[in-house]
């Protein structure tokens, strides 16, 4: 066997259990419902001032959502991926067979993308014909990024959840671990880099302008986190796209961590920095 074969049979578990089924289920209302509430109930200010709902505009409303729902369904479905097999002591039967620890969590993370990436895109594809009758300008382009850089964000918290199932022993402590660390992300970070910022800068806000280097660490901290770098790179390739048809150069001014695009970055090193320390504590563990 190899990381494939175990990538194999953890989509195969997750289709006879019906994950995928209830995953895409709820990838569909939620990708319809989001459209609906952005639209009908409350629109981007900019719709409402125009009068029109532009593709563009129905992301800039979606994307606040979904970068709350996408790493909840992403830790649900992956916090259990290797803690779990300790529980039940099937990791030992997983690696008795020609299988190393790298090729279990690699497999575990590719096993566990396949399934939230079909469910996810299955999901929006119906969510597409709700959004498409809800926009006055449609662009199924400007759509299709959006979905697929979701797709690259549910992806990070898959990472960073299979990393910490990696490195605890038990399926709370990775339960407790990765919805710890998503409470971090999506409510706690700006503070903590104001804090960062406040700290350097003498203890004090005073004198902290924009150009200068306590106010761009500040910025570099604040796209550090993932969910902020999902923001921020979607805005921009989606507003880049409905402005020219081609993505345009954006803040070239700027030192290259603090431009629009080094988001993707960002959520790269998300997902290679927590399988990498996930790896070295599983490898180096008994179990």
């Amino acid at each position: 066997m190899s990381w494939q074969a175990v990538a194999e049979k953890d989509f195969r578990d997750a289709i006879r259990s019906r994950l995928l089924i209830v995953l895409t289920l709820l990838f569909t209302l939620f990708s319809a419902g989001a459209a609906y509430l952005v639209t009908e109930i409350d629109p981007p200010q900019q719709a409402a001032l125009t009068g029109e709902v532009t593709t563009v505009l129905l992301i800039s409303g979606l994307v606040s959502a979904t970068a709350v729902f996408i790493p909840i369904v992403s830790i649900a479905v992956a916090y259990r991926s290797l803690a779990g097999e300790r529980d039940s002591g099937s990791l030992k039967l997983l690696l008795s067979l020609p299988n190393s620890r790298l090729d279990v969590v690699l497999g575990k993370f590719v096993g566990r993308s396949g399934v939230v990436a079909v469910a996810l895109f299955v999901g929006f594809a119906v969510g597409i014909v709700v959004t498409a009758s809800l926009a006055d300008a449609f662009s199924p382009l400007e759509y299709v990024v959006f979905v697929g850089i979701s797709m690259l964000f549910a992806f990070v918290f898959i990472a960073i959840t299979v990393g910490v199932s990696a490195f605890t022993s038990s399926t709370s402590r990775a339960a407790y671990g990765a919805f710890g660390l998503f409470v971090v992300f999506q409510f706690l970070w700006s503070s903590l880099a104001q804090g960062v910022a406040y700290a350097v800068n003498g203890f004090s806000f005073e004198g902290i302008e924009e150009g200068d280097a306590v106010f761009e660490l500040f910025q570099l901290l604040t796209i550090l986190d993932p969910t902020a770098a999902y923001q921020q790179g979607t805005l921009w390739v989606v507003r880049s796209l409905d402005e020219s048809g081609e993505l345009a150069a954006n803040n070239s001014e700027l030192a290259f961590y603090l431009q629009d695009w080094f988001g993707f970055i960002v959520m790269a090193l998300w997902i290679v920095i927590p399988l990498a320390v996930g790896y070295a504590r599983f490898e180096s563990s008994d179990l």
